[in-house]
């Protein structure tokens, strides 16, 4: 894992591990948190007859996203590095943190969301919703 490995800066391979764990979650994570919003969660909060359902999934968002901006602009401080303790500290707290958010993010929507979403839709209602989500988070 990059956080564990930060004291064993590699210049020819850590800062191309955080950048590419930064295009990761911008190029791929990033759009589909936002095809969640635009489509599954209107979907969910529909099916349960509750407008503000999805209100803490939303939340976790926004927080992942900041994260990642701070993350991007650590590793572009960082360069070629290696980064001093604080620094050093700093991004492992940062890929830490993430992490947890995006554990327990996912835990939420895989033990209470889609459970949910399986109780409530049929089987082509929920194949039709996830290729719109599909094609919301794949847009260019």
């Amino acid at each position: 894992m990059t956080a564990e490995s930060l004291d064993s800066w590699d210049p020819e391979v850590t800062p191309s591990r955080l950048a590419g764990k930064v295009a990761f979650l911008r190029g791929q994570l990033v759009p589909h948190a936002e095809a969640e919003e635009a489509v599954l969660y209107p979907a969910v909060e529909e099916a349960m007859g509750s407008p503000a359902a999805m209100a803490t999934m939303v939340a976790d968002h926004v927080e992942i996203v900041r994260r990642i901006e701070l993350l991007a602009e650590m590793t572009a401080e960082t360069g070629t590095g290696p980064p001093g303790p604080q620094a050093c500290n700093a991004l492992r707290r940062q890929l830490f943190g993430l992490y947890a958010i995006l554990r327990l993010h996912f835990d939420k929507a895989e033990g209470i969301l889609l459970p949910e979403l399986d109780a409530r839709l049929s089987p082509q209602e929920a194949e039709a919703l996830f290729g719109r989500m599909g094609a919301a988070a794949h847009r260019p």
